[in-house]
């Protein structure tokens, strides 16, 4: 049952994400298929990090769910690029772990090393992304939408995680003005 809730919670977050980003940043786009800041990078860094596979099937369904038009009637790439977005946040995960050495109970997960698994869970993402969208056509070449994406998977995870840190310490104020 957890495991349930783990991917409908995802799911939903990523839908909650993206609309958020489309109304705040959407004129930053880059064709339709790449923004200049993109929230949601940073649940596939959290999601996978809290909830592995279940999150990756979360991020899958929630993608699926909100990449409505941007390929013209194509399931198929639809169900490509919701599937890339699952399983290079799977592969990010499993990569970095691996480099920095950290176990499944995220013991000794610093600053420094959740800041290298933004970046190659940027990487995991824009890599395949834009090998993607230039096989099919959506793009000139597979380098046109590097930059742009990689800056707005790292935006959109740094704005996320500040903005749930400072959220986090407001709690943690309103506790201690509470405590007596």
């Amino acid at each position: 049952m957890a495991s349930v809730l783990q991917v409908a919670g995802v799911a939903a977050l990523w839908f909650v994400l993206f609309s958020l980003n489309d109304w705040a940043f959407g004129y930053l786009d880059q064709a339709h298929v790449i923004s200049w800041v993109f929230l949601p990078a940073a649940l596939r860094l959290l999601g996978v990090l809290l909830f592995g596979r279940w999150a990756a099937l979360g991020l899958f369904l929630g993608a699926l769910a909100t990449n409505g038009t941007a390929f013209g009637h194509s399931m198929a790439q639809s169900v490509s690029v919701a599937a890339l977005s699952g399983l290079g946040a799977l592969g990010a995960l499993h990569l970095t772990t691996r480099i920095l050495q950290v176990p499944p109970t995220l013991r000794g997960l610093t600053a420094g090393r959740l800041a290298v698994f933004a970046v190659v869970g940027a990487l995991c993402n824009v890599i395949p992304h834009n090998l993607f969208f230039w096989a099919v056509g959506l793009q000139p070449n597979p380098f046109v939408g590097l930059v742009p994406m990689f800056i707005g998977d790292l935006a959109g995870i740094v704005i996320v995680l500040y903005g749930l840190r400072g959220v986090l310490l407001l709690i943690e104020r309103r506790m201690r003005v509470r405590t007596p």
